[in-house]
C-alpha cells in the first residue's frame, strides 16, 4: 500500500507562526510591564516614603501634645489638657492614649474649672506659655495657644492677648512669605487686620500676597493677567518671594502666545521686558525675529484685518475685509504720567511726509469690548481713555464710515489703569 501526502506550506507556516506570535506578544507584554514598573514603581515608592515620613512626623507631634496634656493634668489644668489631647488626635487620629485620656476627662466631673479664679489661673498659664513661644519665635504655636486662650476665656486680659496675637500673626505671615507659602501668609495678614486694621504696612503685605496669588492663579492659562499681576507686584517689591522669576517666565510665555497669534509687536514688547530682567541668547534671537516682522510695512492681504461692528448686547461681529491703505506704526508708553486707575491710548496719524492728517477715523477693540472709535483733530492727534482692567488692544485705522478697517491692526498689551505703562502711545504714518 502506497501513501501519498502533500504538505500545505501555508498551513505549516501558520501552525508554527501562531506559537511564535503568542510568544512574541508575551515577551512584549513582559517588556512593557518592566518598563512601566521601572517608571511607576520608583514614583510610587517615593510617594509611599513621603507619606510614611509625614505620618511619622504627625505621630511625633501627637506624642508631644499628649505629653503636654499630661503635664497640664498634673498641674490641675484639665481644660488645657483636654485641648492638648484633642490636638494630638488631629495629628494622629489613631493615637489611643490621647483618646483614652479624653474619655476619662468626659467621665470625670470637674468642679474646679467652674470658678472664675480657676479659669483665670488656666488663662494665665496659657498666656505665659504664649509669651515664651513668641520669645522663641515659634509663631504658629503661639497663635495656637492664644487662640485657645480666647476660646476658653475670651474676657481674660483682652488687650494683652490681642497685642500678642497681632504680633504673632504678622510675624507668621512674614515667615510664610519667606518660605513661599503665600496662601498661608495672606491668611495670617488677614487675621492680623481683623484685630488691628489701621496698620498700612500689614495692609500692604496682605495686598502683595493677593497680587501674587492672583498672578499664580492665572499662570499657565491666562498669560495676560499673569503678566499684569506679577508686574504690579514686581513694581512694588522686586524681591517678593519668587516674583522676579515668575514675571520673567510669564513675559516669555505671553510673547510666545503673541507670536503664534501673529501679534508681533506685542511679542517683541514681552520679549523686551523679559530681556530687561535677564539676558538669554535664545530669547534675544526670538525677540530679533519678532522685531524684523514688526518693522515690515503693512501689506494688504485678502482677508485681514476684520471689520468690527457693535452687535446687540455689546458683542462684536467680525467681518473679513481687505485693507485698502498701508500704515506703519511705532508703539511706546508715556512713563512720566501716573497710573492711578485710568490709562490712555493716544498718538498721531501722519501722511507719508510726516504731516498730521485731520478727521481720520481710528478705533480699538478687545475681547468683550466692541469697537470704540474717534477721529483725529486738526493736527492728526487722537486719544482714548482706558479702564482699570488689563487686556490686549487691537488698534485700527477706519474708513469714512467710522466702522470698516482700512489698515492692519496694531496689537498692544494694556497692563491696566493701576500699572506702570498704562499710557500707551501709537504713532501712525501712512505708506505711499
Amino acid at each position: 500500500m502506497h501513501y501519498h501526502w502533500e504538505v500545505d506550506n501555508a498551513s505549516w507556516d501558520d501552525a508554527y507562526a501562531k506559537p511564535r506570535t503568542g510568544l512574541t506578544m508575551f515577551l512584549l507584554a513582559m517588556l512593557l510591564v518592566c518598563v512601566v514598573g521601572a517608571i511607576v514603581i520608583p514614583g510610587g515608592l517615593g510617594l509611599l516614603v513621603g507619606y510614611q515620613e509625614l505620618q511619622a512626623q504627625n505621630h511625633e507631634a501627637a506624642i508631644t501634645h499628649f505629653n503636654r496634656g499630661l503635664s497640664y493634668l498634673a498641674e490641675k489644668y484639665p481644660e488645657l489638657a483636654r485641648s492638648e489631647f484633642e490636638i494630638a488626635l488631629k495629628y494622629d487620629p489613631n493615637f489611643e492614649p490621647a483618646r483614652q485620656k479624653l474619655a476619662e476627662l468626659q467621665r470625670t466631673p470637674n468642679e474646679n474649672t467652674t470658678g472664675t479664679a480657676q479659669q483665670d489661673r488656666i488663662a494665665s498659664a496659657m498666656l505665659d506659655e504664649a509669651r515664651a513661644l513668641i520669645t522663641q519665635k515659634e509663631w504658629s504655636d503661639a497663635i495656637t495657644r492664644l487662640e485657645q486662650l480666647r476660646t476658653l476665656n475670651p474676657n481674660y486680659q483682652t488687650n494683652q492677648v490681642n497685642d500678642l496675637l497681632y504680633r504673632a500673626y504678622v510675624n507668621a505671615g512674614q515667615a510664610a512669605v519667606a518660605a513661599g507659602q503665600i496662601e498661608v501668609a495672606r491668611g495670617r495678614f488677614e487675621s492680623a487686620l481683623a484685630i488691628r486694621n489701621d496698620d498700612p504696612q500689614v495692609k500692604r503685605q496682605r495686598d502683595l500676597a493677593v497680587l501674587y496669588l492672583e498672578g499664580q492663579q492665572a499662570f499657565g492659562y491666562n498669560w495676560q493677567t499673569a503678566v499684569a499681576k506679577f508686574a504690579a507686584l514686581y513694581q512694588q517689591d522686586p524681591n517678593y518671594s519668587d516674583v522676579k522669576q515668575r514675571l520673567y517666565e510669564a513675559h516669555i510665555a505671553y510673547g510666545d502666545k503673541a507670536c503664534k497669534e501673529g501679534a508681533w509687536a506685542l511679542a517683541q514688547r514681552e520679549y523686551d521686558a523679559a530681556l530687561a530682567m535677564k539676558y538669554d541668547a535664545q530669547l534675544a534671537q526670538k525677540r530679533a525675529q519678532a522685531q524684523t516682522v514688526c518693522k515690515k510695512p503693512s501689506t494688504p492681504t485678502p482677508t485681514l484685518p476684520v471689520a468690527i461692528t457693535p452687535a446687540p448686547g455689546g458683542t462684536p461681529t467680525l467681518i473679513a475685509v481687505s485693507p485698502t491703505e498701508s500704515y506703519t506704526w511705532l508703539t511706546s508708553t508715556a512713563r512720566d504720567k501716573p497710573c492711578t486707575g485710568a490709562g490712555t491710548l493716544s498718538g498721531t496719524v501722519r501722511d507719508a511726509l510726516g504731516r498730521g492728517i485731520p478727521n481720520v477715523a481710528i478705533g480699538y477693540y478687545a475681547d468683550l469690548i466692541p469697537l470704540t472709535s474717534t477721529r483725529t483733530n486738526a493736527n492728526g492727534q487722537y486719544q482714548f481713555t482706558l479702564g482699570k482692567d488689563a487686556t490686549v488692544l487691537h488698534v485700527i485705522i477706519l474708513g469714512a464710515d467710522g466702522k470698516t478697517p482700512v489698515s492692519l491692526s496694531a496689537d498692544v498689551h494694556y497692563p491696566g489703569g493701576l500699572v506702570a505703562g498704562c499710557h500707551i502711545v501709537i504713532e501712525w504714518q501712512k505708506v505711499q
